[in-house]
C-alpha cells in the first residue's frame, strides 16, 4: 500500500490512483484512500451493509452514535 502525506493529496492522484493508499498526518496514519472499481458494485455493497447495520442497531438497542463510539477512542 502507497502512503502520502495529507498536504501531497491532490484530485488528480486520486482520481487515477488504482490502488489504495494510507494517508498521513504529521506522520500518523490519519486514513485510507480505497478506489472504487466498479461503482455500481461498491453501491451494491453499501446498501447491503447499512441493512445489515440497520438490524444490528434495531436488536441491540443501541444507536449508531452509541455504535460509533466504541470504535472512536480519543488519545489523552
Amino acid at each position: 500500500m502507497k502512503t502520502i502525506q495529507l498536504n501531497d493529496l491532490k484530485k488528480d492522484a486520486l482520481l487515477t490512483q488504482k490502488e489504495p493508499i494510507a494517508i498521513e498526518y504529521n506522520n500518523k496514519i490519519v486514513g485510507y484512500y480505497n478506489p472504487v472499481i466498479n461503482f455500481q458494485e461498491a453501491k451494491k455493497a453499501k446498501e447491503e451493509l447499512d441493512n445489515i447495520m440497520e438490524k444490528v442497531l434495531e436488536k441491540t438497542g443501541v444507536t449508531e452514535e452509541e455504535y460509533l463510539s466504541m470504535f472512536m477512542k480519543t488519545e489523552e
